[in-house]
């Protein structure tokens, strides 16, 4: 019985053996074969380099800044390793490349004009890593804004070298090599030069600048104040005290209460004030329910039974219109005349028209958190606030104000379609000459369904018309008194309007929106808007011209070495070669939108957002020559 029990316990040993040799040989052989592999083989992995953003002039907007660390050891693979500087890495790669390992850190030579379009980068998450089986844990990944929207094109591949190593972790040979590829680099729309000088007439105002080329809807600007600094976001010190600096700084962005990272040309939403008078002036052309020659009495007040609604000028001065038409009521934005068009025309088609014009609708530019805003009418008046609608919300939506709220995106597409001749384009980032397949534009549905640029349908003597009395609210007698002096200058009587703007005049309306309640003074804080349709054709050709100039005279000059040209000429210098290589938009629209604040609760759209379209123009024109600066690679 005893021999029976250990013969019977050797076979199921050697039964158990055979088994396992057959497991490991036959069933899982090519999988134990891997994992030896991989025990004698380790792949170093390399960053890739990350695709940069073109200005419309061909330029870089952005870097990849090496960053050099020092290894303990060049053979061991799991060596502890120092960060050093670019001087120091030169001094130790003479000796033994090896040693050193390079990483690339995102650097934004516009950090603050720029951060809500191109964004940042930065460690990438858990949550990443999960949905993403191709980033590593060390990868950097685009965050926010452009980078973080066209992050499949802007990754490029890994390189990386496969090293046969022994047990103690250190390289034995080189088995293979593999070449990364760059990620692509994207041309964009953006004029670095405008936006800083957008971001500089802002100051400490907050709100928003959009400037469009107004033949296509192309961004030349895109600013939203406050900013933040992006290159704090994506670069790192050696020094520890320079690092918990800058970690501190990160943290104020996020704790600031005036949201720095809130782009509010996409994501805010706001009445649109006067400038909604545009709509409502087609709307009444287009329905036939006025012509140029229609008036309305101006008494000051317009009074509906118990009612009473007041124009601006009568408010703030106590003075009346008297008799006025439409051209006259869109140079002085008059509320009473637009009381009465709304009425005669009925909120559905103001309603139709703001459609017509993408009012409530997403832009679908390549940015994010973008919202729709609200066209109200009385069906949305019943359905969302169980409210019906009166005459008294047909004359405030008349004057773009109630509960009818638009980004400055939607706002400055509007204006660009005035501007087009009725020929409205969705705004773009991105030139169209890259593909960009399933992102941006060509998903986006709507109106425009896949085309970027659709007719409105609406007369171009009736856009025509409107312009005209856009003109006039930048001429004497107008609203937009920053432009006065420069429309009078340039004005001749027996030009269109179209060669008005040609010869450098400027089309404009100016808004002053309420919103919120009451205060205990008996008014409602205010925003202010300016919408300008500006002719640069002859202003670029000019100072171009001014330019040749001035380097014939200054020649001698400069080509001593020990002269150099002040910096606030450098950057205007810089700008002008862009423009004469690559050429600049004979028009553009510029939409400047100043919010109220705490300080300054009654912000009005002549007073403090026409300043800051003034400034932006008398730039272009060469009037006004303050230096910024930008970083340099390094």
């Amino acid at each position: 019985m005893k021999i029976k029990l250990i013969f019977g316990l050797i076979v199921f040993v050697f039964a158990t053996l055979l088994f396992r040799l057959i497991d490991i040989q036959l069933i899982n052989g090519s999988v134990y074969e891997k994992l030896a592999n991989n025990n004698k083989t380790y792949r170093v992995i390399f960053p890739e380099e990350r695709g940069v953003f073109l200005d419309r002039y061909n330029q870089s907007m952005v870097y990849n800044k090496p960053v050099y660390y020092k290894l303990d050891s060049s053979e061991s693979l799991y060596s502890d390793r120092t960060r050093i500087t670019h001087d120091e890495a030169l001094q130790v790669m003479s000796q033994d490349s090896d040693l050193i390992r390079i990483e690339l850190e995102r650097m934004y030579l516009y950090p603050k004009s720029m951060a809500h379009v191109l964004g940042y980068v930065g460690s990438v998450s858990l949550e990443e890593l999960a949905s993403d089986s191709s980033l590593y844990i060390s990868d950097r990944v685009g965050k926010f804004g452009l980078e973080k929207e066209l992050q499949s094109f802007l990754r490029g591949s890994k390189s990386s070298q496969l090293f046969e190593v022994n047990a103690l972790g250190e390289k034995q040979r080189l088995i293979s090599e593999d070449d990364g590829v760059p990620g692509r680099n994207v041309p964009t729309t953006l004029d670095p030069y405008l936006s800083e000088v957008a971001l500089r007439a802002m100051g400490d105002n907050k709100g928003a600048v959009v400037i469009l080329d107004s033949s296509n809807s192309e961004v030349l600007s895109l600013v939203s104040t406050p900013s933040f600094d992006s290159s704090v976001l994506s670069e790192s010190f050696a020094d520890e005290e320079s690092e918990r600096i800058r970690v501190r700084t990160i943290q104020d962005f996020l704790s600031n209460p005036q949201k720095l990272f809130f782009n509010r040309v996409v994501s805010g939403a706001y009445p649109p004030g006067s400038i909604f008078k545009i709509i409502t002036s087609l709307a009444g052309l287009e329905g036939n329910k006025i012509n140029k020659e229609t008036t309305v009495i101006d008494e000051g007040t317009l009074k509906v039974g118990e009612y009473s609604y007041a124009n601006w000028y009568f408010t703030q001065y106590g003075l009346k219109e008297g008799e006025i038409s439409l051209l006259r009521a869109i140079t002085r934005s008059n509320d009473i005349y637009f009381y009465k068009v709304a009425e005669w025309v009925g909120p559905e088609k103001l309603k139709e028209m703001a459609t017509l014009f993408a009012l409530g609708e997403k832009s679908g530019i390549q940015l994010q958190a973008e919202i729709e805003g609200v066209v109200p009418d009385p069906e949305w008046k019943q359905r969302v606030i169980g409210e019906r609608w009166f005459l008294g919300n047909t004359y405030h939506m008349g004057i773009g104000q109630g509960d009818i709220l638009v980004t400055p995106i939607q706002i400055a597409q509007l204006v660009q379609a005035v501007a087009n001749n009725g020929n409205l384009c969705k705004a773009t980032l991105i030139k169209d000459s890259f593909d960009l397949g399933n992102v941006g534009l060509s998903s986006v549905g709507g109106i425009f369904g896949k085309s970027r640029c659709k007719e409105v349908g609406v007369l171009e003597e009736n856009i025509n018309l409107v312009l005209e009395g856009m003109l006039g609210a930048c001429s004497s007698g107008g609203t937009g008194f920053s432009f006065f002096e420069n429309n009078t200058a340039v004005f001749k009587k027996s030009l269109s309007v179209k060669d008005q703007l040609d010869n450098g005049a400027v089309a404009c309306k100016t808004g002053t929106s309420e919103f919120g309640g009451v205060d205990d003074s008996g008014y409602r804080k205010t925003h202010g808007w300016f919408a300008a349709v500006m002719g640069t054709k002859a202003l670029v050709s000019n100072a171009l011209k001014e330019r040749r100039e001035v380097w014939q005279e200054l020649e001698e000059v400069l080509s001593d070495t020990s002269t150099n040209k002040s910096e606030s000429l450098i950057d205007r210098d810089l700008w002008l070669d862009g423009v004469e290589k690559y050429g600049f938009p004979d028009e553009i629209v510029v939409i400047v939108l100043v919010e109220s604040d705490e300080l300054s609760p009654y912000k009005e759209g002549s007073r403090d957002a026409g300043p800051v379209a003034k400034e932006i123009f008398d730039w272009i024109k060469g009037e006004v020559d303050k230096p910024f600066k930008h970083l340099t690679p390094n």
